[in-house]
């Protein structure tokens, strides 16, 4: 699986007791949860296909809740002032999402595609995937090399 994050710097301004103020936030950390024990940290967002800066493969078949909290760091300005750091840092959490992993190999291939390989599992009990007991926990400060 390949994991991406849209993640940008956010900028913000607003009035406080009368006074200019922008306040920008900058994505400094993320953290990915691949449902299966796997959790992935990096100091990147990752980019799409065929990219995998952030990718997993799963061990086993099933459905997988994956998740993903972005930390921020901050800076302050007061009216067109220098920048100044905000103390600490804020985590903010993503939408899960629900992806089904099926363990076939991946094919680039047209448009006619067999039914059969587009169909998912409902999601209950039956079809939910296990925890790997060989999961690993890692932190990655560059992007993964391309195989």
């Amino acid at each position: 699986m390949i994991a991406w994050a849209e993640s940008d710097v956010q900028n913000f301004e607003m009035q406080m007791l009368g006074q200019a103020v922008r306040v920008r936030a900058t994505p400094v950390k993320y953290v990915w949860d691949f449902g299966d024990g796997t959790v992935l940290t990096t100091s990147f967002p990752g980019r799409p296909y065929p990219e995998r800066d952030v990718s997993m493969r799963y061990a086993h078949q099933g459905w997988y809740e994956v998740s993903l909290v972005t930390q921020f760091s901050g800076e302050y300005s007061v009216n067109g002032g220098a920048w100044q750091p905000i103390a600490g840092n804020i985590e903010v959490a993503s939408e899960k999402r629900w992806i089904y992993s099926d363990l076939r190999e991946s094919r680039l291939v047209g448009d006619d595609i067999p039914e059969q390989y587009m169909r998912e599992p409902e999601r209950g009990p039956d079809t939910m995937g296990p925890l790997n007991p060989n999961a690993r926990v890692e932190t990655l400060t560059e992007p993964k090399k391309q195989r």
